[in-house]
């Protein structure tokens, strides 16, 4: 889904495509979109977040869990925080949780994905249910 917007930042107008079709039509085209600069702001984020995560001594506790939140702002950039016991329950918020995702999203993730073996076309498993490539 692709959002229009005017050059104050207003979303005017939304629009469908299909993810693949998007480089071609904007190929060539003056000030159009271009997928090297997203590719290259997801790497140095994901960059970014890998060198926070590493700089964090490790717990003498092999088995405490560091939970972080990241936030991204636009006009100010990433903040990412480490949480402590209070702000890991205000995520958990009494949900059943496989790592940080909800039970009810993982449950759905793995009927989606199973058998793999006895699905006709296993290269369409490989995608949940109602995502399309």
């Amino acid at each position: 889904m692709v959002g229009f917007r005017t050059p104050a930042g207003v979303v005017t107008n939304l629009q469908p495509f299909k993810t693949i079709q998007i480089p071609r039509m904007v190929r060539g085209k003056p000030g159009a979109w271009d997928p090297l600069v997203c590719l290259d702001w997801g790497h140095r984020v994901l960059t970014f977040l890998k060198d926070v995560v590493h700089s964090e001594p490790l717990s003498e506790n092999k088995r405490a869990v560091v939970v972080w939140r990241v936030q991204f702002v636009p006009g100010s950039g990433l903040s990412v925080d480490k949480l402590d016991h209070a702000g890991v329950e205000d995520v958990v918020n009494g949900e059943d949780r496989v790592g940080f995702l909800p039970r009810w999203y993982w449950d759905e993730l793995r009927r989606d994905l199973e058998p793999i073996e006895s699905q006709p076309n296993p290269v369409a498993t490989l995608v949940p249910a109602g995502w399309q490539l």
